[in-house]
């Protein structure tokens, strides 16, 4: 007769309006956008944007952060950071990829910090400094060439 759904409640998105002023600390487990004003610490597991009527004065922390407005503060994503035209950044950011529109502004540091697959690096760097497969094997025809000479 009544049944317990098994269905899994799916994060409703944050949103922030034109016209809300608000203050505190904000943990979502969703995207969240900014079209008001913004003070605190804001932190979430999906996408922040900062609309062009947004206003941030904070740390955000989100996986990807798109910046049309307004941020003062901190800015922390493992993903990506978007400056659109529109946007203005004054503090730091770490990203792991950060693009800039023309038009954008950052003043403050900025910190990429792409991570590489273990192993890529170290072979790409050594194959960097090592010769060519042919010409290694040229080298040592012509050490073993030597070698034949003083033997015989």
């Amino acid at each position: 007769m009544f049944q317990r759904s098994s269905q899994r409640i799916k994060p409703t998105d944050t949103f922030i309006g034109h016209g809300t002023d608000m203050n505190g600390t904000v943990h979502s487990e969703s995207n969240v956008r900014i079209d008001g004003k913004f003070t605190g610490e804001l932190s979430s597991s999906g996408t922040i944007t900062v609309g062009e009527r947004g206003e941030a004065h904070s740390t955000l922390i989100g996986r990807h952060v798109v910046v049309a407005g307004i941020v003062v503060g901190d800015i922390k994503t493992t993903g990506k950071l978007l400056i659109t035209s529109s946007g203005q950044v004054l503090g730091h950011c770490e990203s792991g990829l950060l693009v800039v529109e023309e038009g954008g502004i950052l003043n403050g540091t900025s910190m990429v910090d792409r991570e590489v697959k273990e192993g890529t690096a170290a072979n790409g760097a050594a194959a960097a400094h090592e010769p060519p497969e042919r010409e290694r094997g040229e080298k040592k025809d012509d050490e073993a060439a030597v070698a034949e000479k003083q033997a015989g």
